[in-house]
Formats: C-alpha cells, sequence, structure tokens
C-alpha cells in the first residue's frame, strides 16, 4: 500500500504568509511558459494587425479590394484550422505545429513591408455623389492588379499559418490548468491582453515619432520590426510549455460526426457566426473609418490597448461569470454588446470618442471566447478537444468572418461606413431576439454540465450504478 503523502493541489497564483502578516503571491512556475505565449503573440499581432488595412490603402488599394483580402484570410480559416486541429489530434504534434505555425506567421506577414505600392486610394467619386464609376473602377483594380495579388498571396499564408496557433494553444491551456486549483483559462490569456494593451500602445507611439522623418522604407515600418521580434520572443516558451497527454482517437471522422448530433451544439455554432461576421466588421472597417476621420498613429493603437484594458477584468472572473449565467445567456450578453458598439461607432464624429466606445470589446471577447473554449473542451469526444476547438474557431474566425468582410467592403464602399455599422447594429439585435425565443423553447445549457440540460444530465443515483456496474464488470 502507497503511504506517500498525497500531493499537494498547485494554484495559479498562492499566497506566502500566514495571520496578520504581509503575503507575497508566489506564482505557479509550471504555468509561466503558457503566460508568455500568450503575451508575446498576442502583443506581436496587435501591434501589427491594426496596422495591415490602413497599410493598404497606403499601397493604393481600395475598400474592396482590401475587403477581398482580409476576407480570404477568415476563409483560409475555414478550411485549414480544423486541418491543423486534426493532424495534432491525430498524430499528438500539437507542439510542434504550433512552433511551425509561429515561423509561418511571422515570414509571411513581415514580407508584406516589401510590396511596392501605386500610390495613396484617391479616386475621387463624380457627379457631387458617394459613388465611383464603373471606368473609374475598372481603371484603379488594372492599375494596381500586382499590388493586390502579392497582399494576397502573402497575408493568405500568413493567416493560414495563424489559424494553427491560437487554437492548439487554447485547447491544450484548457487542459493543462485542470490540475492547479484556482487556475483557468482566462487567468491565462489574460496575459496575450496585456501584450497588446502595452505593446500596441508602444508601437502607436513609436510610429507617430517615426513618421516625422522616416528613413526605412515608410512610416508603417516600427509595427513591422515590433510585430517581427516578439515573434521570435514566441518561441521560446512555446518550446518550453508542457503539452497535455493525448491519446489520439481511434476513429476520428466518426468521433468529429457525434459533434454535430445535439441541437443545442448546433445553434452554438450558428450564433457563433453571428459574432465571426460582426468581428469581420470591427476588425477592419473600424480602423478605415478613424483614417476617415483623420485619426492619428496613436489612437489606432490606444484602441486595441482599450481592448485589452476591458479583457483583463472579464477574462479574469469569466469563468466565475459564464458559470453563473450560462452559456445562452452569455451569448446573448455578447450579442447585445456587439449591437451598441456598431451603433456607437454610426454617431462619431470626434475619433477620440471612440476608446469608451472599445470598452464593450471585454464583453465582446473577455466573455465570448473563454465560454467558447471551456464548452468545446467540455463536449469534444475523448481526444478531440483540439479538433472541437478548431471547429469552433473556423466557423467563428473564418467562414462568418470572411463572408462579413467581403460583404461589408462592398456595403462600406457604396452606402458608407455610418450605415454599414447601422446595419450591423440592427443584425445583432435581431439575432438577440430570435436566440432569445429559441432558448424560450429549447432547454439551456447548464453551467459546467458539459453543454447538457438538466433532464440530460445523469442523476447522482444514475451515476451510481454505473460505478456499481463498471465495478461488477
Amino acid at each position: 500500500m502507497d503511504k506517500s503523502p498525497p500531493k499537494k493541489e498547485t494554484t495559479d497564483i498562492e499566497s506566502e504568509g500566514t495571520g496578520w502578516q504581509c503575503r507575497r503571491p508566489r506564482i505557479n512556475r509550471s504555468l509561466l511558459p503558457v503566460k508568455a505565449s500568450y503575451l508575446f503573440y498576442i502583443g506581436a499581432l496587435v501591434t501589427l494587425f491594426p496596422v495591415i488595412p490602413v497599410y493598404l490603402s497606403y499601397l493604393g488599394l481600395s475598400p474592396s479590394q482590401i475587403g477581398l483580402i482580409r476576407g480570404a484570410e477568415p476563409f483560409l480559416d475555414f478550411l485549414v484550422s480544423p486541418v491543423w486541429g486534426s493532424m495534432a489530434d491525430k498524430f499528438s504534434i500539437h507542439q510542434n505545429l504550433v512552433l511551425v505555425n509561429v515561423f509561418g506567421v511571422g515570414g509571411a506577414y513581415f514580407s508584406t513591408i516589401f510590396v511596392p505600392g501605386s500610390g495613396q486610394y484617391n479616386v475621387t467619386p463624380e457627379n457631387g455623389t458617394d459613388q465611383i464609376t464603373g471606368d473609374q473602377a475598372a481603371d484603379h483594380w488594372s492599375r494596381t492588379k500586382g499590388t493586390f495579388v502579392a497582399c494576397l498571396i502573402l497575408i493568405a499564408c500568413g493567416q493560414m499559418f495563424n489559424a494553427g496557433v491560437v487554437p492548439l494553444l487554447d485547447a491544450n491551456t484548457e487542459l493543462v490548468v485542470k490540475p492547479h486549483k484556482g487556475a483557468s483559462y482566462g487567468r491565462q490569456r489574460l496575459w496575450g491582453s496585456m501584450g497588446g494593451m502595452i505593446f500596441s500602445v508602444l508601437a502607436g507611439a513609436i510610429m507617430d515619432l517615426y513618421a516625422k522623418k522616416p528613413f526605412f522604407l515608410h512610416e508603417y515600418s516600427p509595427a513591422y520590426v515590433i510585430f517581427l521580434f516578439f515573434i521570435v520572443l514566441t518561441v521560446i516558451p512555446v518550446w518550453k510549455m508542457k503539452f497535455a497527454p493525448h491519446k489520439p482517437p481511434e476513429t476520428i471522422f466518426r468521433s468529429a460526426g457525434v459533434i454535430f448530433k445535439s441541437p443545442r451544439i448546433v445553434a452554438f455554432f450558428l450564433v457563433m457566426m453571428t459574432f465571426g461576421f460582426s468581428y469581420g466588421q470591427v476588425d477592419t472597417f473600424k480602423f478605415l473609418f478613424l483614417d476617415q476621420l483623420g485619426a492619428p498613429h496613436i489612437l489606432r493603437s490606444l484602441c486595441p490597448a482599450a481592448n485589452c484594458l476591458a479583457e483583463l477584468f472579464l477574462l479574469y472572473y469569466s469563468k466565475q461569470i459564464i458559470w453563473r449565467i450560462g452559456h445562452e445567456n452569455a451569448f446573448m450578453l455578447v450579442l447585445a454588446a456587439y449591437a451598441v458598439r456598431f451603433l456607437a461607432y454610426s454617431f462619431l464624429w470626434n475619433p477620440w470618442w471612440i476608446l469608451p466606445v472599445e470598452l464593450l470589446h471585454g464583453f465582446c471577447f473577455g466573455i465570448l471566447w473563454p465560454n467558447v473554449t471551456s464548452f468545446c473542451v467540455a463536449v469534444a469526444p475523448p481526444g478531440m478537444a483540439a479538433t472541437m476547438q478548431s471547429i469552433a474557431f473556423a466557423l467563428t474566425a473564418g467562414l462568418s468572418e470572411g463572408i462579413g468582410t467581403i460583404l461589408g467592403g462592398l456595403f462600406y464602399e457604396r452606402f458608407g461606413s455610418r450605415n454599414l455599422f447601422r446595419a450591423m447594429a440592427g443584425a445583432c439585435v435581431l439575432v438577440l431576439i430570435t436566440y432569445r425565443i429559441f432558448c424560450c423553447f429549447v432547454e439551456p445549457i447548464e453551467p459546467g454540465s458539459g453543454g447538457k440540460t438538466k433532464e440530460d444530465s445523469p442523476t447522482q443515483n444514475e451515476k451510481n450504478d454505473t460505478k456499481l456496474a463498471q465495478t461488477k464488470a
């Protein structure tokens, strides 16, 4: 009989000292690589990604061309992300795939700094209207064809690699924090928000200083250099990170089919597609709108900083909030936040007033994504957590975001930015009402139950009978 003392459960952050003594926090060192990976990788993305739409406009591309490029990224997510997740689960090579993809993201996106431009986009509408003619559009497309193709290829390659980083990291984080009391996915992921908040502001300030007298390529060069620096730093913690033990599923495609049998899970994916559609508008056209309002570089960097600041609090308490209000109510809360956010955008005239509006991103991500991650891990068949996470990522940041970005670019160019944001606010309200009606007829998912309702969850007697049967067997 083993008489060794029981192992003590480690916590994410413990305190030393007793009674009235001053307590010093002690961080669980085994989770430090997880925190550092999010810190550097998200910090790198937030440094460069807000600059890309404005940089593409600087190269001479039109809003519809920018919409097509940014719209291609999510479609690649939709196609590639499940492949990365399935490969990782099938061959148990999660860490190797993350490392390869991080290098790919850095190389592909950084290469866009060398794409030759064709002059600032300045097609002037005729006849005193806000619309350009067909001849003007055709002439512009022929003049910028080479720039458009080069940017499309490089950004598409970068996004294909990016599609394999976040889902694999998220799935692994949700698994490795389970043995640690007090730890949660949100409390690891908030370090990514901290990186985004700090590094984006740093990049914006440097860009404003550099723009006064640029000496290398163009005024957007600092964002690219900082991005590459933090991508390289990301490799170190990923290399040191402990990945959860994994047993490959015997039949991966049959197991994947089980995911879509529950109406509650299907509804979950459909609502997630609405979030992807909404995020496609915010991620691309918010920054073009700020450029129209004459916003300085520092403001474009302060927007991600405000997003990250709002995320910190809600990510830290996301586990408790989701447990209390439930999955469906959390989704409806995010839909309401998106509706208010879009409506506020449409009434902005002073670009600096966007900063308080950006605090709503705390709900749009800080509540949404921890809910998605915990739900996916809970309902996934054995050995398919990464696959489930990749499917959710593909539908949200893939198919729906791609459709939203392409349609948004066409709508933006024809009807203007304010009308686009007001239409999106109305769409979010409509989905919110529809989903609320759906929830009146379908039993809500009980928090912490792995996606099951109260009537589907086994009772304690049933659990005891199952254990007894297993013992007899």
